[in-house]
């Protein structure tokens, strides 16, 4: 009997480590985001202003920020529902990750560059924000992309789902509500906040500006606030327009894998272990073989989400009625030269051994290679449609 009771015992109570070992494993993984892909140049600039180069399993804090280089991409994941792509020369911070705690919100801020972003929207997961100094955006959507064009322009295009967009007046949020409530002038300003959003939906974009200098008074004065009311009443008349969605755009999306959080902890800790320098040899070159294979079996999966995409892009091609549209979809144009004196005008999509694959306004045109006399490639450029 007694035996029994001890077994029992050890089947269902946990030593202290190993519970404490569960902790961390959660703590790992819920309070920072983890890079699960990365080409070319980038770099980690942490919350303390130590700086690491960029690696498979190096891992976010709230604070920190990352800029990348020419010819780069970087995909992160956060926690159970959020994927990032980083485009080149991009600067992005973070200057709130979610913590154990799921209320909490994860907050980024795009300084510069190109962002695509796959969202999960399934109840109960991590709330996800996008800020600009003047811009408060509420991300809904499952599919979108986010580019700060110049300083004081940035783009959002919406693949699926939806964003609600909002002004933010960064100095206005750090007043307490106690505040607000006994001042008439606040009381205005926080309901004028409270009432102005944008919706932007699937296959729909639109420009705003990331910096409104209003917006970014120090001085929360009856003066400024009649000027930020006045400025909230202007934003309001912002419209989304009809997206004009590229090839290119639609596949960087539909290339970022779905988080994946066991292999999310299993790098970061690989990483971690790698980084600690206090491993010998044979152990970090065991680790780093993890890593390299970890690194291959990622980017096998991408390559497997690129080749389904363009497939589709055959066997379901767009509607894509003129030319004009051809070049907007593909960002380019082409002009086939054949034997017999015919031609076509469409882009090139793909080469099936001696076929190739066109997009014309009449759909999909195949073409056997050995008839073509001379392709003219960027022929938008030679005329105009």
């Amino acid at each position: 009997m007694n035996k029994i009771i001890l077994l029992l015992f050890l089947l269902f109570c946990k030593r202290p480590e190993d519970k404490l070992a569960v902790e961390i494993e959660k703590k790992e993984f819920n309070s920072h985001a983890v890079v699960m892909s990365t080409s070319g140049e980038s770099r980690i600039i942490h919350s303390d202003l130590t700086e690491e180069k960029t690696s498979l399993g190096s891992s976010f804090k709230t604070g920190d920020k990352i800029l990348t280089g020419a010819k780069s991409k970087v995909d992160i994941s956060i926690g159970k529902s959020i994927s990032i792509r980083i485009l080149e020369n991009s600067i992005l911070e973070f200057p709130k990750l979610f913590q154990l705690n799921e209320t909490e919100n994860t907050k980024i801020f795009l300084k510069k560059g190109k962002l695509f972003i796959n969202k999960k929207t399934e109840k109960n997961l991590n709330s996800f924000e996008l800020i600009t100094e003047t811009l408060f955006v509420i991300i809904k959507s499952n599919s979108f992309f986010v580019e700060r064009v110049e300083e004081e322009e940035i783009l959002f295009k919406i693949l699926e789902g939806k964003l609600v967009i909002s002004p933010r007046v960064e100095n206005f949020e750090k007043i307490s509500l106690s505040e607000i409530d006994s001042n008439s002038n606040f009381k205005k300003l926080s309901q004028s906040l409270k009432t102005a959003t944008l919706q932007v939906s699937k296959e729909e974009e639109i420009f705003l500006n990331p910096k409104v200098k209003i917006f970014e008074s120090k001085k929360i004065d009856s003066n400024s606030i009649s000027k930020m009311i006045s400025e909230i009443e202007s934003f309001k008349n912002f419209k989304p327009t009809l997206s004009s969605i590229t090839k290119n755009e639609q596949q960087e999306l539909k290339t970022i894998l779905p988080v994946d959080t066991k292999l999310a902890i299993e790098i970061a800790k690989l990483n971690e272990e790698l980084a600690s320098g206090k491993l010998d040899e044979k152990k970090a070159d065991e680790l780093e073989k993890k890593r390299v294979g970890l690194q291959k079996q990622i980017l096998g999966k991408q390559e497997v989400e690129k080749s389904k995409f363009n497939e589709e892009v055959v066997v379901k091609p767009r509607k894509l009625k003129t030319k004009k549209e051809i070049i907007k979809y593909y960002e380019r144009i082409e002009k086939i030269i054949l034997s017999d004196g015919r031609f076509e005008i469409g882009a090139i999509i793909n080469q099936e051994d001696s076929i190739m694959v066109i997009h014309t306004e009449s759909g999909i045109v195949r073409v056997n290679t050995n008839d073509i006399v001379e392709v003219i490639y960027d022929y938008q450029t030679k005329v105009k449609f």
